[in-house]
């Protein structure tokens, strides 16, 4: 138990260091950062926090049901933080002090009564609270990253900043983290914690990873986005649209959007997009990959074998090699390298 114990006071120190670290160099170090960065920098604080509190148990004596439940209530609230991040993400700017405070009144009252009631049926009866609430944040995270995936692939060409489709696996990694958490809240052992301990750094540095350089942007409201006739704004006529991508080679410009083909076609985004979807079956995402394919990689890289991809994937108009890699294999089947060694 000793040794057990030692190991889990080491995994506290080091998740406290984990957390604190990062949160030191977002909120201070880094030069640049979105509002989205600066939340997560204030959640990686929150974490240091909750981490550093754990120490208490590993002290002689303290790794009782008393002070193991009073850790759970407390525990409770880092549920806000996994609100905060899925809905920042998917929901830029929604969180406010205000709704902050509505979703914390559960947790408030959870911690009130079991203040003023210390018994274990309020801990099972938060348990089932937190399994909802939990679900519920995944189920709404999981809606909106699907629109939010789709509206940046039908507005945007350059999405490596934008796309949230990273959060896919990372609401896998949740779930299962916060599964293993309520079974050692409810169910406590030393090896137990250490187990929640690594798999909360690791939920938390593939967060980190994706969400680096993420950039959530805000989208216009449905009624803004209604195809609307305006004077002088006309409908997409049949090659239109592949003529002027053509003529002025839009699609090299890796930073195009949907806007700035509307712009140039003299039409409305929703024509556009209309267009790509019932006639060619695209998004406008895919749509120019493919022009920057079959228009510049293929012969590229047929009659210039000896040029890098990172060379061909800046000179096709893709905004990063990754990118790039990943349409060409969609799109052909193959990979740039394989493709380009082939007689």
């Amino acid at each position: 138990m000793e040794d057990y114990m030692n190991i889990s006071a080491f995994m506290i120190g080091l998740s406290t260091a984990f957390f604190a670290g990062f949160s030191l160099h977002i909120l201070f170090w880094r030069k640049q950062r979105t509002r989205f960065q600066h939340v997560l920098g204030w959640i990686m604080a929150v974490w240091a926090l909750w981490c550093l509190k754990d120490i208490v148990i590993t002290f002689p004596g303290m790794y009782t049901t008393k002070v193991l439940n009073w850790i759970f209530i407390i525990d409770a609230w880092s549920a806000l933080t996994y609100t905060v991040f899925v809905f920042e993400a998917v929901w830029p700017e929604w969180v406010t002090v205000r709704r902050l405070g509505m979703q914390s009144v559960p947790f408030a009252v959870c911690t009130l009564l079991y203040l003023i009631w210390p018994v274990q049926e309020i801990i099972y009866a938060e348990s089932v609270f937190l399994w909802f609430y939990a679900w519920t944040i995944v189920i709404i995270g999981w809606v909106k990253a699907r629109r939010r995936i789709r509206y940046v692939h039908e507005n945007f060409s350059n999405i490596d900043s934008i796309d949230v489709a990273w959060l896919k696996p990372v609401f896998v990694f949740a779930v299962i983290s916060q599964l293993a958490w309520l079974f050692t809240s409810l169910y406590a052992t030393v090896v137990g914690d250490i187990v929640y301990y690594v798999s909360a750094v690791l939920l938390w540095l593939m967060v980190l990873h994706y969400s680096w350089d993420f950039c959530p942007i805000i989208t216009e409201r449905e009624e803004e986005r209604k195809p609307v006739r305006k004077k002088g704004v006309l409908p997409i006529a049949e090659g239109t649209l592949e003529k002027v991508m053509e003529e002025q080679r839009l699609y090299l410009n890796k930073d195009l959007t949907l806007a700035d083909l509307a712009l140039a076609l003299n039409t409305n985004r929703t024509y556009i997009s209309n267009y790509l979807s019932q006639v060619r079956g695209q998004t406008f995402y895919d749509y120019v990959n493919q022009l920057r394919i079959e228009r510049v990689c293929l012969p590229m890289l047929k009659e210039h074998p000896e040029y890098t991809l990172d060379y061909v994937a800046m000179a096709s108009g893709f905004a990063s090699i990754s990118t790039f890699r990943r349409a060409f294999v969609k799109l052909t089947g193959h990979t740039p390298r394989q493709l380009s060694s082939n007689p």
